[in-house]
């Protein structure tokens, strides 16, 4: 009988290489939804901040999950530049966003508002609709489209082009 070991399987990756896999053509209806899937893409380093983009099509089914970026403790640097280019190399309709805080705490910090308001701006620009941008903690989550931060930067930047 093989011996499981469940941790040794997180850490190393497996289980996030099963799930990118496995939830290929699926939709994502939740932030529930998104933080079950991607929980255990973080499991490999839980001591860097991590940012991954679920790239969709246009019946907002998943075409691919892709690190993005990988940083520090505390901070990891986020190009849209970066995220643009590979949402049009995918042929994404949309993106959800999901970064991971080391610390545990989920609650979002002035940069990953600032930073998501840049991605609604830089997304929507080029006919990319973000749906959501999801921070992972130790055993929950924050969601910027729950909370209601996605429509509100919609609403500020089509004011600001009227």
């Amino acid at each position: 009988m093989k011996n499981y070991n469940f941790l040794n399987d997180l850490k190393s990756g497996k289980f996030a290489d099963m799930v990118k896999e496995e939830i290929k053509g699926e939709t994502l209806n939740t932030s529930r939804e998104v933080y079950n899937v991607m929980k255990p893409l973080f499991g490999k380093n839980t001591d860097v901040e991590s940012m991954y983009c679920i790239f969709l099509n246009a019946k907002n089914r998943v075409v691919s999950i892709e690190l993005v970026s990988e940083g520090t403790l505390t901070a990891a640097s986020v190009y849209p530049r970066e995220i643009v280019k590979r949402a049009l190399a995918a042929k994404a309709a949309s993106i959800i966003m999901v970064h991971n805080h080391p610390s545990g705490d989920p609650a979002p910090s002035p940069d990953d508002s600032a930073m998501t308001l840049r991605m609604v701006v830089a997304m929507t620009s080029i006919g990319i609709t973000l749906h959501e941008h999801l921070i992972v903690g130790a055993s929950t989550f924050f969601s910027f489209a729950d909370q209601g931060f996605i429509a509100s930067f919609r609403r500020r930047y089509a004011e600001f082009l009227h």
